[in-house]
């Protein structure tokens, strides 16, 4: 029997702390995670000038919205036609699409919820309730029939 100081022969060496990354190698491997979400905020910048410029358009409106699938997304793409409220508030197209953005929203956040299935009664459970109640059934049977004896002084 080993005590818990001795490995045991056999056993395999645990793994010590992971190496830390040289310093040269940190900033590089950070950079291109910036660079995307700077490409990424770039592009959305770019869609937005061209549904700004075909405002009038449906294809180009839904074609912005289709860009974001997520929540964080949706907030921007919200955060733009509210925008555009801000600056003309009888505009129907924003109005429209500010909505349309709120139901995306929505339904995303509603579909991120985690489900649960509800629990079905098993048929062994079904079937001590059916007994159950077929049993006190026959109890307020004799009750009555008991009760009915006493009641007309007839013998059992």
């Amino acid at each position: 029997m080993s005590n818990p100081e001795t490995p045991r022969p056999d056993a395999p060496e645990a793994p010590g702390p992971a190496p830390e990354p040289a310093p040269a190698e940190a900033p590089a491997a950070a950079a291109p995670a910036a660079d995307s979400g700077d490409v990424e905020a770039e592009a959305e910048a770019e869609a937005w000038a061209r549904v700004l410029a075909a405002w009038g358009d449906e294809g180009a409106h839904r074609a912005y919205l289709a860009r974001f699938a997520d929540l964080e997304g949706l907030a921007v793409a919200g955060g733009r036609y509210r925008a555009v409220l801000a600056e003309r508030p009888g505009d129907p197209t924003a109005a429209r699409l500010r909505d349309e953005v709120v139901k995306r929203a929505t339904v995303q956040g509603l579909a991120s919820l985690p489900r649960t299935v509800p629990r079905q009664a098993g048929k062994l459970h079904r079937g001590l309730v059916v007994a159950a109640l077929v049993a006190l059934g026959a109890a307020a049977a004799w009750a009555a029939f008991r009760l009915a004896v006493l009641l007309t002084g007839s013998p059992s």
